[in-house]
């Protein structure tokens, strides 16, 4: 049984943001917080996990929705990447179909790949595409998320076009198994997490190929697509997903 109702949640957040909340609660395991901040009232949508959340991550996300505050708070970001066990297996429930072969890349192949170069061959994960992409461009988009409940890298579908170099998709494979070899209570990003993720040959080449086709990683358009059409941006919408 849930430590508040959906009401209680909803007046709570009120009282600490001061603003009209209108909240939606969904089962979505890759959005935990998604909010339009300049409507009226402030439509918010929130994980159903939030409903067992402690006190200081209600106040974290208050905050937020107040506009107090410009970022997730880290009490939020920690909850949502280690969430108590038996709050992640209620997160974790639905049966997930795996699809590794994409238009232009096999996860299955890459994963192998990354799994016997980087480490030996000792990350026991599955591996899958997400679901097809929004139709509207977003402000930011995850590349890819660890699901510790399922054990399960999911890979954005943006990535699987040409215009992306395999490198690159397999640097995010090998963000992702670092998450895979975390154990459930260390930071995601903490600094042993960020140095073992410099060691990867191409780190620096990754960041900078990001930073200089963002216009491709958050574009709406479908990869078939994506050389012919020129993408504009949408009203600002700001969601938090799993950080990849």
């Amino acid at each position: 049984m849930p430590r508040l109702t959906r009401e209680q949640l909803r007046q709570e957040l009120e009282q600490i943001a001061h603003r009209t909340i209108r909240l939606t609660l969904t089962t979505n395991a890759s959005s935990y917080v998604s909010f339009r901040p300049d409507r009226d009232p402030l439509d918010v949508r929130l994980q159903r996990a939030f409903l067992d959340a402690p006190d200081e991550v209600l106040v974290g996300v208050g905050r937020w929705l107040g506009g107090r505050l410009r970022r997730c708070p880290d009490v939020v970001d920690r909850f949502i990447n280690c969430p108590p066990p038996e709050l992640a297996e209620r997160v974790h429930t639905r049966r997930r179909d795996l699809k590794t072969e994409g238009r232009c890349y096999h996860l299955e192949s890459l994963l192998e790949r990354v799994n016997r170069r980087f480490f030996g061959d000792t990350v026991r994960v599955r591996i899958t595409w997400g679901r097809r992409l929004p139709r509207r461009r977003v402000q930011a988009r995850t590349l890819g998320i660890y699901y510790r409940g399922e054990n399960v890298i999911v890979i954005s579908p943006v990535l699987d076009q040409w215009l992306v170099p395999q490198w690159f998709v397999e640097f995010t494979i090998y963000h992702e198994c670092l998450h895979a070899l975390q154990s459930a209570g260390e930071r995601p990003h903490g600094t042993a997490f960020r140095r073992r993720l410099r060691l990867h040959p191409r780190y620096g080449e990754a960041m900078q190929w990001e930073k200089a086709n963002i216009d491709v990683l958050t574009s709406c358009i479908q990869p078939a697509q994506q050389a012919a059409c020129r993408v504009h941006r949408t009203d600002d919408v700001r969601q938090l997903g799993f950080p990849w």
